[in-house]
């Protein structure tokens, strides 16, 4: 029975990695992305590995075979390098970066964009400046545009009198590319640190895409906001210089923000930070949130801003009128 429950096991296994390979060649093959020729190349590929894995020799044999089959996938795919030079779609094709002098940081290519109710989009790119000194407060937007399977979480840092910047770890898509859960499994987006405004970023989502979105009190010292927000800042420089490919498991919006933390300060691994549409619930339940003595249940119904939000599309105090009526 053993025996058995193994060679299941390892037939799965081999399928698994069989089909991701077979993404690498339809996705980052060496014609046209994701195009015919792509999928036909890999097509032809897995039929040889099915052929090689019922190759009537001995498994000493077969195993070196099927390796070879692999590498000539795995290694042309290991030179594949990210970039900061392409076609990119309107929303992301400026890349901000930021200069701090003391307590002073100035960010330049905030995105600021306007849009009409019927989504039309005026383009503007500014550079603000903010005080380390004056920050107060943060808080998280939880975007759950898959619902409970996967969301988005925006983090919205309170400079006071200097303003909120919102932070969004995206893709970078080229124009002609969209973002699917698949696709983020390959080299083919790039990612994208965002510092943007809240009518920007916030009303894209609720008044245009008419995503659900949630607005949370992150409870943390304002020693561990600096730290996060500096850390932001420093991560998109980076990658400004450096660029690196999105990847929806190692490197997404959540995992990468994650990641920044201090090993011992990012608390239990668990599935709702990898499948984070529940990712304000697993927040709720370690206490990073602030929750006025509410339940989970309360909290998030009494957090949804989709209607405050759309009545506030052309009013000036946006971030005040979507704050009306929520806990504090």
């Amino acid at each position: 029975m053993g025996i058995r429950v193994g060679k299941i096991l390892c037939i799965i296994t081999v399928v698994i990695f069989t089909l991701y390979l077979w993404g690498m060649i339809f996705y980052n093959g060496p014609f046209q992305q994701a195009g015919l020729w792509n999928t036909l190349l890999a097509c032809v590929w897995a039929g040889l590995v099915v052929y090689l894995c019922r190759w009537k020799i001995g498994w000493k044999k077969r195993v070196p075979a099927v390796a070879l089959a692999a590498m000539i996938v795995v290694l042309p795919y290991s030179f594949i390098q990210p970039s900061n030079d392409r076609e990119w779609t309107q929303d992301v094709k400026e890349y901000g970066h930021s200069v701090v002098e003391g307590d002073r940081v100035t960010i330049h290519n905030v995105r600021n964009f306007d849009y009409t109710e019927d989504g039309e989009v005026m383009e503007r790119w500014e550079i603000r400046t903010v005080h380390l000194s004056n920050l107060r407060g943060l808080d998280l937007y939880h975007d759950t545009f898959m619902g409970d399977v996967m969301g988005h979480p925006i983090l919205s840092f309170d400079f006071g009198p200097d303003g909120r910047v919102c932070l969004s770890v995206e893709t970078r898509k080229e124009q002609g590319e969209s973002f699917s859960p698949v696709v983020g499994l390959y080299k083919i987006l790039e990612l994208y640190y965002l510092f943007s405004t809240e009518e920007d970023c916030i009303r894209v989502r609720t008044n245009i895409k008419k995503e659900p979105v949630y607005l949370y009190q992150i409870d943390s010292p304002i020693s561990e906001i600096r730290e996060m927000f500096m850390t932001s800042v420093n991560v998109q420089n980076e990658l400004n210089r450096h660029p690196r490919f999105y990847n929806v498991i190692s490197a997404n919006c959540t995992t990468s923000l994650r990641s920044q933390r201090p090993t011992d300060k990012r608390g239990d691994w668990d599935n709702r930070i990898l499948f984070n549409g529940l990712l304000d619930e697993y927040l709720y339940e370690q206490n990073r949130l602030k929750t006025y003595g509410l339940s989970f249940d309360e909290l998030r119904q009494r957090s949804l801003i989709n209607e405050a939000a759309e009545k506030a599309h052309c009013v000036a105090d946006f971030s005040k009128k979507i704050r009306e009526g929520r806990p504090n």
